[in-house]
């Protein structure tokens, strides 16, 4: 544990989510013209249709959430105070953090709106779990909210070196199928080649030793695409999460010496899908939050193939 009351979490956190209680209503103005329309219900021939009598309560769901980011998130339940999600979570994580938040909000037309929330220290989680135990929500002014207002979770850490799918190494055993909860299950004759870095200068890391006397080479990742996409036959396939079309992918002497190394990403490109000697696709990330913006302005690769 550093000094800052960190503590690495690597392997999986197990929760669950069981309940809330006597949450805040958060839907304060459509309540208040439910009550003004009871009141006035007798003057109102027009709503005799409208169950005016059904209360209108938050709809809230909770979230874990690790520095800053989402890993879980509960179903919402509509129109409840005391909501019951019972929900289950498998969360890998490879985490330094100093607390497990959850929090709980209200699922609003207009956007979610904060209800409360709990922080839990990663020290105790790692140490010994929480077994179904109720914690009183915080709200935004790191103050307890009323004293029933109240969440119910467990969590339990299972590090990675405990975890039977992983304590016995990659693909140990004959049994091995993959790693679990997977969405492909496991293929043989696929190849991955890892990176120290995009680009390395021929003696700039140091070498060293694998088994049987090998030893191993750092690759020079864009210097391996360049020469994927000239040498393609049939095929160049990209997908990722973003495409840089104006980067050039070959530097120092070597781009001296070999033709079009001078080209950009997106010229190579075009170049080999123009000599129709290999079909060119991209698979780029294409969620709408990750690209526009308010006046529906997106941007776009800077070329097309």
């Amino acid at each position: 544990m550093d000094p800052e009351g960190q503590v690495l979490l690597y392997g999986v956190l197990d929760v669950w989510i069981h309940q809330a209680l006597n949450l805040p209503n958060m839907d304060t103005f459509s309540e208040g013209l439910r009550r003004c329309i009871t009141i006035c219900k007798p003057c109102i021939n027009t709503l005799s249709k409208v169950d005016v009598e059904k209360s209108i309560h938050s709809d809230p769901y909770a979230c874990v959430i690790l520095k800053g980011a989402t890993v879980a998130r509960t179903q919402v339940i509509s129109n409840s105070l005391s909501p019951q999600w019972n929900e289950h979570f498998e969360i890998p994580v490879a985490h330094t953090v100093s607390d497990v938040i959850v929090v709980v909000k209200d699922n609003d037309i207009m956007g979610a709106q904060f209800i409360g929330q709990v922080q839990i220290q990663a020290e105790s989680i790692l140490s010994k779990g929480i077994e179904r135990q109720t914690f009183s929500l915080i709200g935004k002014d790191n103050k307890p909210l009323k004293p029933d207002v109240q969440i119910e979770i467990s969590i339990k850490y299972i590090s990675v070196a405990d975890d039977p799918s992983y304590k016995n190494g990659i693909c140990a055993g004959p049994e091995y199928k993959g790693v679990p909860k997977t969405y492909f299950p496991l293929r043989k004759g696929g190849r991955v080649t890892l990176y120290q870095d995009a680009h390395v200068p021929d003696g700039c890391l140091p070498s060293f030793e694998l088994q049987n006397g090998l030893k191993f080479e750092h690759g020079k990742c864009w210097e391996d695409i360049f020469n994927a996409i000239v040498d393609a036959r049939h095929l160049v396939y990209i997908a990722g999460w973003s495409i840089y079309t104006k980067i050039k992918l070959l530097r120092g002497e070597r781009q001296e010496k070999i033709p079009s190394s001078d080209k950009t990403l997106g010229e190579l490109l075009k170049s080999k899908a123009e000599q129709e000697t290999a079909r060119v696709l991209l698979l780029v990330w294409d969620d709408k939050t990750s690209h526009s913006v308010i006046g529906n302005v997106s941007f776009n690769l800077g070329f097309n193939v």
